[in-house]
């Protein structure tokens, strides 16, 4: 797009605007040629046009990325950004916040890929020009620890966020509400990789600090609060996760709205809470909500749209409304491979889920080759003894229990109770399933090597006639 001149610039605004016109966003069509009037204006009175309209429409940029605009962020960002770049180069500091912005615009979109690239260099020429203690270096090294999170690379994240997290205790302080936004993602990124304790320990202590610093309702501490209720609902604590994920969703509903995306997931977090304590109805209602504003909001093809219409699945199917779950995961798998990839682990879920759903209808040889595929897709991107492998691995145990493949379950079900034993520890809910499992195997073998033994000719009575 030439944008090199205020004139070109400022016709590429009308252009936007006619375009958002003609798809019926008439208040972003308005609020693009009020801007480009005003620079027009201003340019004809002999001031500086072309500066002044980048400027207003950076900030209008801004305030579409706070009101989760995505679609209008990214077609304004790519805009502004094309043009400071021809006007002032790329290593400007102006230039660098518009490709931060069109970063956080694509991965508000979900568009991952799109994100990491342009994280990746704006992450590098901030460390060149400002050095690795900067805060706005500090700043691009989280939102690309953030890209990664959501793209499933999890140790790479880690891995930033801990670097991050250091300098802003040394420069900041540990109560510095920066310095707890490092923390608060470090401890998502400890859950993801399963590590649990950690994850608890460190959520507790940024809430406890959050609280005092920055009060009990504000919106980050609802976000570590969010958290640590999916802590509690990881570590089977279902009591408590329903009690914190309640609160956070009211507060949210009351200041955000319905339709943010931030209310949508706290609505999906409850009601995924409802589903595991099977209460059923209250999760399928929760769930059929959080899809269609999802699909409104955000679009059908959406990651958070993906996942709430794979929770809905999952209710579907512990309802044992299998045909109904078994059309939505196939939708699901279908659509993530497709825009996240078929080894994020987002869609090894939904890939073991649907495979799940194949058992359940019978359908034992497709669920062994989906669930064979979707464990050592896990192992690879996840790890050998992450909860989610071993979650998988018990699958094809069960699957395997169904088949009477009981040796193959047998071993399968030692690795299971083992893994979750250490990662999860004794008194865990998956941990106890795990050890009855394992003995409902060993009842099964040990009733069928009495069956061989008896039936062996040494012990078969001669019958003389």
């Amino acid at each position: 797009m030439g944008t090199s001149s205020p004139e070109s610039f400022l016709d590429a605004v009308y252009r936007l605007a006619a375009t958002y016109t003609s798809r019926g966003s008439t208040t972003e069509a308005t609020q693009l040629r009020d801007v480009a009037d005003t620079a027009k204006e201003k340019a004809a009175a002999g001031g500086a046009g072309g500066a002044a309209v980048l400027e207003d429409l950076g900030a209008l940029v801004k305030t579409y990325l706070e009101s989760a605009r995505w679609n209008i962020a990214i077609d304004l960002g790519v805009l502004v950004l094309n043009a400071r770049k021809a006007l002032l180069g790329e290593k400007d500091p102006s230039t660098l916040t518009a490709m931060s912005n069109l970063a956080s615009a694509y991965w508000g979109q979900g568009r991952w890929k799109e994100a990491a690239n342009i994280g990746h260099r704006v992450t590098d020429l901030r460390r060149r020009t400002l050095g690795d203690e900067h805060p706005q270096t500090l700043t691009s090294m989280s939102n690309l620890a953030s890209t990664y999170s959501r793209q499933g690379q999890w140790r790479d994240a880690e891995i930033l966020q801990v670097k991050v997290l250091e300098v802003r205790v040394k420069t900041l302080g540990r109560d510095h509400p920066s310095t707890m936004t490092s923390m608060g993602n470090l401890a998502v990124t400890y859950g993801n990789l399963g590590r649990y304790a950690d994850e608890e320990k460190l959520e507790r202590h940024l809430i406890e600090l959050g609280e005092a610093k920055l009060g009990a309702m504000d919106g980050s501490v609802l976000t570590w609060k969010s958290n640590l209720a999916e802590t509690y609902r990881e570590q089977g604590r279902l009591e408590s996760a329903n009690r914190l994920h309640l609160l956070v969703f009211n507060a949210r509903k009351d200041t955000l709205g319905i339709q943010h995306p931030l209310t949508l997931t706290s609505m999906a977090n409850l009601a995924s809470t409802y589903r595991q304590q099977g209460r059923w109805e209250e999760a399928e209602h929760l769930e059929n909500c959080v899809v269609k504003t999802s699909e409104a909001v955000l679009g059908r093809d959406h990651p958070q749209t993906l996942m709430a219409v794979g929770n809905l699945a999952s209710t579907y199917c512990r309802q044992g409304r299998l045909r109904d779950a078994a059309g939505l995961w196939t939708r699901v798998v279908a659509l993530m491979k497709t825009v996240l990839g078929d080894h994020h682990p987002d869609t090894l879920t939904a890939m073991a889920d649907l495979a799940v759903t194949y058992q359940r209808q019978g359908q034992l040889s497709d669920a062994e080759t989906l669930m064979i595929q979707t464990l050592n897709g896990m192992k690879a991107t996840l790890g050998q003894e992450h909860p989610h492998t071993l979650t998988a691995m018990a699958n094809l145990g069960m699957i395997y229990q169904s088949q009477g493949r009981w040796e193959e379950a047998g071993d399968l079900a030692e690795q299971v109770y083992a893994g979750r034993r250490k990662i999860l520890g004794e008194e865990h809910s998956d941990t106890a399933l795990a050890l009855e499992d394992l003995m409902r195997i060993a009842r099964v073998e040990a009733a069928d090597r009495t069956m061989q033994a008896s039936e062996h000719p040494s012990n078969l009575i001669l019958i003389h006639q």
